[in-house]
């Protein structure tokens, strides 16, 4: 058996000795971690036929029967280490490079390398410097009793330093939700009960890793199923539909705000509840070819409605009609003591005249103090806006435009703090495509902390084509293979990891662990720049951004566990409480 860090790059097969351009040297022996992060690592063995893969004390024949068995045992003096079967994902090329975490235990691979995932935290509550993980790996062949063949312990060391509840969710977390999608994939009604398991599911999946905004659709096909009308090669519905009900009965209008509240109710039980943003009131897509209802109103804003009089569907018409749709929402929110955190967001505006003359109007609406939020990615709009950029997003093309001399300038220097960086369809570097190197994952959240931002945004957490486990290409000439998702549908209703979100929860811890340092060290972000040999930070050529060559994984670690023990020992010096 090998072992290798998390950001080591499997493909299937024979294919397998391709190699990650960014990382030379993936190889570990050992781990040093602090108490309360969660971890994980591959280890792999190569296999000269097809075989069948079981996990810990799962005993499943494949279809073939008794010979080409292994199985994978872990054993470790901390409870929760955990073996994970992978599976493969055709990326753009044609190639089929590992990404999905399974749940099962039991799996058929063929000949070559078999990556296995382990996975675990270290409790906050451990004691002492290191602890041990054994991997054993058995061979059965027919009724034979299974044969050792190889074995493997992993020393793992401890720093005195753990993640407390107060920073462990310091990273703002904006992963755009698509309940209507996963809808689909299970097969459900929409905000059906079924269907409110599955969101409890997929939002405490995104809790987890640290999301803070609450979406609500409150128009229908926003986004215009993102052009999926237009898409015959692997044909997929993408449309998300108005969480609220809308009716009309005696030519007034009628709102039954119930799936709006049960989502925003159950998104504050497991904990995201920093913001709301409303999703289809400004700048919806696609107005030219997928058409609007509107006759006097160039948004293209499509409400649909029910006529309790007619007993038949048809849309807001008019812009006066479409008014009072807004008041009654904003009044709502109000009621509910929602609005304090609510802003209406607008995807990738382009004119500025028409987002201003859009603005006006959604505030002529209402009395209520309207907040907007922008993803930018138009230099012609962010040199001309004058607003507030406070929650506001840029892409990271944007952002080279604003670096001089490794540093973020400009209009945008005053309110990074308050703002996130986003990655989309593009650019190709510092993206969670399949084909970029899992090295890039992790340092989400290094350069969210070199940017002197709060977070990052990312337009899908996992919005599924119709066969998602058959081919996940989809538009591959804008859309390259993983844009769509980060997780994959599980068989029970909850979301499967991806090794890309494994490495970017991983980064965005390694965030959060950089904001405790910083209230002792007032030098860090030098220090950063220095250790990890970031010097001119972003900048944008041919089409993409440029970043400074990344680092060695291993020298990744071994560099933050350096300034981790620097800031430990000053601490015990000082007296200071390790967190």
């Amino acid at each position: 058996m090998k072992l290798y860090n998390s950001t080591h790059n499997f493909y299937r097969g024979d294919s397998c000795s391709i190699l990650d351009n960014y990382n030379s040297t993936n190889e570990i022996s050992s781990l040093t971690l602090v108490k309360n992060e969660e971890f994980g690592f591959f280890a792999s063995f190569n296999v000269p036929n097809e075989s069948c893969v079981n996990l810990m004390q799962n005993y499943d024949l494949p279809w073939w029967g008794l010979d080409r068995r292994y199985r994978l045992a872990v054993e470790s003096d901390i409870p929760g280490i955990s073996p994970h079967l992978l599976e493969y994902v055709k990326d753009d090329d044609g190639l089929y490079k590992a990404d999905i975490i399974l749940k099962s235990q039991s799996h058929n691979y063929p000949k070559g390398e078999i990556p296995i995932f382990i996975s675990g935290q270290v409790p906050k509550s451990f004691q002492g410097d290191s602890f041990v993980i054994s991997l054993k790996l058995y061979e059965s062949k027919g009724y034979e009793k299974e044969n050792l063949t190889d074995s493997i312990d992993v020393n793992v060391n401890v720093l005195d330093f753990y993640l407390d509840n107060e920073f462990q969710d310091s990273f703002f977390l904006d992963l755009w939700q698509h309940p209507c999608s996963w809808a689909r994939v299970y097969d459900v009604e929409y905000y059906s009960d079924e269907h409110f398991k599955i969101i409890e599911n997929y939002l405490n999946g995104m809790k987890a890793i640290g999301q803070k905004v609450i979406n609500l659709v409150v128009s229908d096909f926003p986004w215009a199923g993102q052009k999926c009308f237009d898409i015959d090669r692997n044909a997929s519905r993408l449309y998300e539909y108005n969480i609220i009900k809308v009716s009309r009965k005696n030519g007034k209008l009628a709102l039954d705000f119930s799936n709006l509240d049960r989502y925003v109710e159950l998104c504050f039980q497991i904990g995201i509840q920093d913001e709301i943003n409303l999703f289809g009131l400004i700048g919806n897509w696609h107005g030219y070819d997928f058409g609007s209802p509107l006759e006097d109103y160039i948004d293209p804003i499509r409400v649909k409605v029910y006529d309790e009089d007619e007993k038949l569907y048809d849309f807001l018409r008019d812009k006066d009609e479409l008014k009072t749709y807004i008041s009654m929402i904003f009044d709502h929110l109000h009621e509910r003591d929602y609005l304090k955190i609510t802003k209406i967001i607008g995807d990738e505006p382009g004119s500025l005249e028409k987002f201003q003359s859009f603005s006006s109007f959604i505030e002529s609406c209402t009395t209520h103090e309207v907040v907007f939020k922008y993803a930018l990615h138009s230099p012609e709009f962010l040199k001309e806006y004058k607003g507030n950029l406070d929650s506001f997003s840029i892409n990271t093309i944007l952002m080279g435009d604003y670096c001089k001399d490794g540093e973020l300038v400009g209009k945008l220097a005053d309110s990074f703090p308050e703002m996130t960086w986003y990655c989309c369809c593009f650019p190709d570097t510092l993206n969670s495509f399949i084909k970029n190197p899992l090295i890039e994952q992790r340092y989400f959240g290094l350069y969210t902390y070199l940017f002197k931002m709060k977070g990052m945004l990312r337009w899908a957490y996992g919005i599924f084509v119709e066969n998602v486990f058959e081919d996940i290409v989809y538009k591959p000439e804008k859309w390259p293979a993983g844009d769509m998702m980060l997780v994959y549908p599980g068989k029970d209703g909850k979301p499967l990891h991806s090794l890309r979100e494994r490495n970017m929860f991983y980064g965005i811890q390694d965030f959060n662990i950089l904001k405790i340092i910083e209230k002792q060290n007032n030098n860090l972000y030098s220090e950063i720049r220095s250790e990890f040999q970031i010097n001119h930070l972003i900048s944008y050529e041919n089409e993409d951004i440029v970043l400074d060559k990344y680092v060695d994984f291993n020298d990744y670690l071994k560099t933050r566990n350096a300034i981790l023990e620097a800031y430990i020992k000053e601490a015990k010096n000082s007296g200071n409480k390790l967190d």
